[in-house]
């Protein structure tokens, strides 16, 4: 019920009535360009409020504009952003995209309405990804790193953008509302690289040689390819170039989710490369093709066994083999190894640690990984660097041995240095005693531009 009402100011646009609490009520019946009509509403502090209100709602509608939607909810609004552009991505685009919706976004903003959501609420959904949160099944998934949060916020502009374009929303808080990168005080923190010592690594290979199911993670080792780049490959892909020297052409990767495969591109254009391959990485390829032509001869096998289309690395079936599977395969690996469990991934991390610790050509490097900047090469296994940094120190500490024996130019003979490895200086005391080579300035002594000043 309610109350009496206290004023009312009405034109032939719309009316504007004072409401028992003393704020004003606004509405209006305004026509879109194409025919359709709605009558707007809304509460404001005063009158004058109240009447530019109807004067932006008429304009608005003049222009196409309708108004924000109160029940679109934010999984509504991602899902229909996402079958929109379904046509138009790649599939690892695709598949990416809805991993990050179902993973990162639909626990948290799903169910809140999409225009209820701002930039502070934006801001809070960040700081939530930056750290160990529950998962499904009474998991504990991992914070979410800085460059995931960035493609969840692409992700979640692109939904509000095109709610926009639709009339459904008029504001989107994504625009102002982004991931804090680590560099300006963010509470993420970029996982540190993981990777093998060679050590273990040698191990791991090892015992991964042995095993049919491992032989894709000792390529992995070899080559440093991805996981969905090694699975993607198949016997068309393994090539001579004129000098005979081995290579795979990598040119697409294969990625699963939820059941689902995506065949598409690498990661970056650079990711179409050749990856040449050594003698013990040659010799997997020659295994597979071995064991492989007599897994053919089956009655259920349903693959196409070495032709050019079949994959390298196939389930023992000819089906294409998982990557899930191929995870379970790593733990049993480096369990049997006796070394850290890491993903497969991690094996990419450990060939291009060992190469840049070796002090291989960044460029030669970058170029083996499908890296689109050396930079990127640099910024992953900077941690490699230390020791060849230290050996840099040593080379430079031999400069003064190599000098030994040269002239010193006119007007710069090393001053005469006692055994107790001092200067003296002349008329000096204690306090003029100082380090070979660092003259301290004298006690009254002009110094260039003017006296010391006082503190």
């Amino acid at each position: 019920m309610t109350g009496k009402r206290k004023g009312k100011a009405s034109d032939r646009q719309g009316d504007v009535t004072q409401l028992p609490s003393g704020r004003w009520r606004w509405r209006v019946r305004v026509t879109y360009p194409d025919g359709t009509t709605a009558r707007p509403s809304g509460t404001v502090n005063t009158k004058r409020e109240g009447h530019e209100a109807i004067a932006r709602a008429l304009q608005e509608a003049g222009e196409g504009k309708r108004p924000a939607s109160r029940t679109l909810t934010v999984g509504e609004m991602v899902t229909e952003y996402m079958r929109s552009k379904r046509a138009t991505w790649a599939d690892r685009t695709a598949w990416n995209n809805e991993a990050l919706y179902t993973r990162h976004i639909a626990p948290h903003l799903a169910p809140l309405k999409a225009a209820g959501v701002d930039a502070r609420r934006l801001r809070e959904y960040f700081e939530l990804l930056s750290v160990a949160r529950p998962g499904e099944e009474g998991t504990i998934r991992p914070p979410l790193g800085y460059s995931g949060q960035r493609q969840v916020h692409v992700l979640l502009h692109g939904a509000y953008a095109h709610a926009i374009a639709d009339g459904l929303l008029r504001d989107n808080p994504a625009q102002y509302a982004r991931p804090l990168s680590p560099s300006k005080g963010g509470a993420v923190k970029e996982a540190k690289v993981k990777h093998f010592e060679p050590e273990d690594l040698a191990r791991f290979v090892t015992v991964a040689l042995g095993d049919r199911f491992a032989l894709p993670l000792a390529f992995l080792a070899y080559t440093g390819l991805r996981i969905g780049e090694a699975l993607a490959l198949t016997w068309g892909d393994v090539r001579r170039d004129d000098t005979g020297a081995p290579y795979v052409s990598v040119s697409k990767t294969r990625s699963e989710f939820e059941g689902k495969y995506y065949a598409g591109g690498p990661k970056t254009s650079a990711g179409v490369r050749r990856v040449y391959l050594s003698g013990d990485a040659l010799g997997i390829v020659e295994d597979m093709r071995a064991r492989v032509a007599v897994e053919a001869r089956g009655i259920k096998y349903q693959g196409a066994g070495v032709e050019d289309t079949a994959p390298v690395f196939p389930s023992v079936d000819g089906r294409p083999m998982r990557q899930d599977s191929l995870r379970a395969v790593m733990r049993r690996t480096c369990e049997a190894a006796g070394v850290p469990v890491l993903s497969p991934h991690a094996l990419r991390h450990s060939t291009g640690t060992f190469l840049i610790s070796r002090g291989e050509d960044p460029v030669s490097v970058a170029a083996m990984l499908g890296h689109a900047q050396v930079s990127t090469t640099l910024n992953i296994y900077a941690h490699a660097l230390p020791g060849k940094l230290r050996g840099l120190g040593y080379e430079l500490s031999d400069l003064r041995g190599r000098g030994q024996g040269r002239a010193a130019p006119a007007g710069l003979e090393a001053p005469t240095v006692p055994d107790g490895g001092l200067l003296e200086v002349e008329g000096g005391t204690g306090e003029g005693k100082t380090r070979a080579g660092v003259s301290p300035v004298r006690r009254g002594a002009v110094r260039k531009g003017g006296p010391r000043r006082k503190a």
